[in-house]
């Protein structure tokens, strides 16, 4: 019985972890091309306010910035 009831735990864990990296993929503002997180500093106006997060995401055969 133990055992189910942490497999259901676990199950929902993993769950949760993917709808919340999903919900980040949907919160990206994507600007452009890049090869690297630093590509995307001046795209996504890292330093300036308001302050945002730049990453650069796969996204088909390439890669582009998305500003968080």
């Amino acid at each position: 019985m133990k055992s189910s009831k942490l497999h259901f735990v676990v199950l929902l864990i993993i769950i949760s972890f993917i709808l919340n990296i999903q919900s980040a993929h949907n919160d990206c503002e994507f600007k452009g091309p890049c090869q690297n997180r630093k590509d995307c500093y001046e795209r996504c106006g890292v330093d300036k306010p308001p302050f945002k997060t730049a990453l650069c995401e796969p996204y088909g055969n390439s890669r582009v910035c998305c500003c968080i």
